[in-house]
């Protein structure tokens, strides 16, 4: 299953109240990858990877994205920005995800909770 997938079967499920949306592929690397990189500092592990945005949430500032992991799969990560070069210590907050459908578990019980 695709992040596309993904995101179908959430919108068709919640319908229009649902609070994320997907990333069109020619922003993928854009604002929201430069604004990351920003946050996270060249410290980072993933400051020098190559990473995409996915998804944002409209109602806070969660960002889905996706890089490699060399072995040929896909590891995904929500970042909660905070548009601050200077943040404390434990921010950007970030989940890590293994797949795709762990990434849908989180959305669909964050959205749950903290939305319905």
């Amino acid at each position: 299953m695709t992040a596309e997938e993904i995101f179908c079967d959430l919108y068709e499920k919640y319908g229009e109240d649902f609070n994320w949306y997907m990333i069109p592929l020619t922003q993928a690397g854009g604002a929201l990858v430069t604004e990351l990189k920003k946050e996270i500092g060249k410290e980072h592990f993933l400051y020098d990877k190559k990473i995409w945005a996915v998804a944002k949430c409209e109602s806070n500032d969660d960002v889905l994205y996706v890089t490699g992991n060399g072995k040929g799969a896909d590891i995904y990560y929500i970042f909660h920005l905070t548009y601050s070069k200077h943040n404390s210590d434990g921010f950007p907050r970030c989940e890590k995800f293994a797949d795709v459908f762990a990434v849908k578990e989180f959305i669909e019980r964050t959205y749950i909770e903290n939305y319905m």
